[in-house]
């Protein structure tokens, strides 16, 4: 392997792009968008939460309206019916001109396939086609205070009432932009005589219902990304069951594959692009820049590489209509302490090397504390070698 030099831009570079006519139209696209995107916030400064989720709001809708949003949905749908090695040739373009994060990819990526692929054509029907506009935002109600990493342990619990309308009561805790979503995926118990993981049913819940209480968490980063969520007797109709009744964990388990497979794909991608904008900074610094330090980075860009592989594998998998596997679970690990260690050295630098910081292209204190919850979120790192040991090599539980 011919070794790294910081005497020349790091970029890397696909050769022999079968995807090539995909990848222009796609970039030309970014370039037409991305001004009006990155007008709504203050280029001296760096960004604000508010301005961050406006641009996210606002990027979200021109992926709908110009038909990217569902680049791998079926056609029925409205999507273009690509698979998603042609997604993977988005995201990387989306991480080349550091696109935001879309409001909608909670939706787009976990929520909208799930329903695809759990729920009859009248629920299809009913929820996808809002979530490809991107004229519903969902959010996901999955984990509770005690119950997080032990979802099956949940007590929100949804009761037949008149009508054939549905009673919740519940409280949710780390639900991600709860704030600023239009529907929530509830899991509620509505078997109280079953096993925990047997008893469960999702519902489409409207966060304008009333008895939905929602408190956005302060972070350590100072910003809101999570709330609680309070459900107190709020009634929906019988609609809102998603799939069958007690068909939640099954839901969930779903879910959970599409977010640590699609879903984590983009941010697998940013990722890399993080890595070659810590190297070009390296580069700019390196007459001062420690040899054990830039040692380090060569190991971080080596990890981004062989990440990139991997994820160019699942989403071939996924193409040729394999399901989410445990090798996704493994790659979520891979991520998240991959994240963690470009983040420490990001801070290290930062806080060592003269000159280092430039928080308009990136704050790594701030990209630091926000790496701590990389090994929580989704999944806990535990519960995902877990998962790997048991459902990936087979071994004894």
């Amino acid at each position: 392997m011919t070794a790294l030099s910081f005497d020349e831009n790091v970029t890397t570079v696909a050769t022999g792009d079968p995807r090539k006519a995909l990848r222009a139209e796609v970039r030309t696209w970014f370039g037409t968008i991305m001004p009006e995107v990155a007008a709504l916030r203050d280029p001296t400064l760096p960004v604000s939460e508010a301005q961050d989720f406006a641009m996210r709001r606002r990027y979200a809708e021109l992926l709908a309206r110009d038909g990217w949003a569902g680049l791998a949905w079926d056609r029925r749908w409205g999507g273009h019916g690509a698979g998603f090695l042609e997604r993977l040739v988005f995201a990387q373009e989306a991480a080349r001109v550091n696109a935001p994060d879309p409001l909608s990819r909670l939706g787009v990526d976990i929520i909208g396939p799930t329903i695809g692929v759990m729920c009859e054509e009248d629920q299809q029907q009913l929820y996808i086609p809002p979530i490809l506009n991107a004229s519903v935002i969902w959010c996901q109600g999955f984990s509770e205070p005690n119950a997080g990493s032990d979802l099956a342990s949940l007590t929100t619990k949804a009761e037949l009432g008149s009508n054939d309308n549905w009673v919740i009561d519940g409280q949710k805790v780390w639900t991600t932009i709860g704030q600023y979503a239009d529907m929530c995926l509830v899991l509620a118990r509505t078997e109280f005589d079953e096993l925990p993981h047997r008893g469960i049913s999702a519902f489409a819940v409207p966060m304008s219902a009333p008895g939905v209480t929602v408190r956005p968490i302060n972070q350590i980063t100072g910003g809101q990304d999570f709330c609680e969520v309070f459900y107190d007797s709020v009634v929906v109709g019988s609609e809102a069951l998603i799939g069958g009744r007690g068909d939640g964990w099954k839901f969930a388990m779903t879910a959970l594959g599409f977010e640590r497979s699609i879903n984590f794909m983009t941010r697998q991608v940013k990722l890399a692009r993080q890595v070659e904008d810590l190297l070009e900074q390296i580069r700019l610094h390196k007459s001062v820049v420690p040899s054990h330090l830039k040692d380090r980075a060569v190991d971080i860009y080596v990890r981004s590489v062989e990440m990139q592989a991997t994820v160019g594998q699942l989403m071939s998998s996924i193409d040729r209509g394999d399901g989410p596997g445990a090798e996704n679970n493994a790659s979520k690990v891979f991520w998240s302490e991959t994240f963690q260690e470009v983040a420490d050295l990001g801070l290290e630098l930062e806080q060592s090397v003269p000159g280092f910081r430039d928080a308009l292209v990136v704050d790594w204190a701030h990209t630091y504390l926000a790496a701590r919850a990389s090994t929580i979120y989704a999944g806990t790192s535990e519960i995902q070698k877990n998962i790997v040991a048991e459902r990936g090599l087979g071994l004894p539980k």
